[in-house]
């Protein structure tokens, strides 16, 4: 069963710190950090995985714990033609479908030597999207689409932080998170269903958000 989850990172450590009960009159504060790590991949080359229509894919997996979830979207190009363009800005390729990608029961191993790389290995399903004008629901394209990753991070580590906040007076609710990644570039070797990986990143991240509720 899918379940909504955050779309560059799952939680790997939740802990909801919630404030003791309070008079029906008093404010409530809930507070609630997450703590984890995340490996992401990006997919491009010749066929489609799953036996999806077209013969041209491009696609992304994220990776969180045993949790694998992204996208994949597939074309039918003329030869040597390419989604988005060649250096001619040529691009004889028609859109033949997108694609939700979710998969559980993915394995990760890590390698012990001086240079660290971790593998994730498992299968996702691969779900048609939805079309609000026509009215179809999404649907399973795809089933069991095997893939495996290797990342090795190469360079500096890089950080990032990004804060949300805000507040509705009618309702008397106020919300405030700050979020902090490290992150760093991955060689990657792999494939999803033999669409090749073609590049990578690795990081932690934590998250702290409250919520005040009068």
């Amino acid at each position: 069963m899918r379940t909504a989850l955050r779309t560059t990172v799952v939680l790997a450590l939740a802990v909801p710190l919630v404030a003791p009960a309070l008079p029906a009159s008093a404010a409530t504060t809930s507070h609630f950090r997450e703590r984890g790590t995340f490996a992401e991949a990006f997919f491009e080359g010749a066929g489609t995985p799953g036996g999806l229509p077209g013969n041209y894919t491009i696609g992304q997996l994220s990776f969180h714990g045993s949790v694998a979830e992204g996208f994949v979207e597939t074309f039918d190009c003329a030869e040597g033609q390419i989604p988005w363009g060649d250096e001619d800005e040529e691009n004889a390729c028609d859109f033949t479908g997108g694609y939700s990608a979710w998969g559980e029961g993915v394995t990760t191993a890590k390698s012990k030597g001086k240079v660290k790389s971790s593998t994730y290995t498992g299968t996702v399903d691969l779900y048609q999207e939805s079309d609000e004008e026509s009215g179809e629901e999404e649907t399973v394209a795809a089933e069991d689409v095997p893939f495996t990753v290797t990342f090795t991070p190469t360079g500096r580590a890089s950080r990032s932080t990004f804060t949300d906040s805000f507040r509705d007076p009618e309702n008397g609710v106020s919300y405030r998170s700050r979020e902090t990644v490290v992150y760093r570039m991955a060689t990657v070797e792999g494939s999803l269903d033999g669409i090749d990986a073609v590049e990578g990143v690795v990081g932690t991240y934590s998250r702290r958000s409250m919520e005040r509720v009068r």
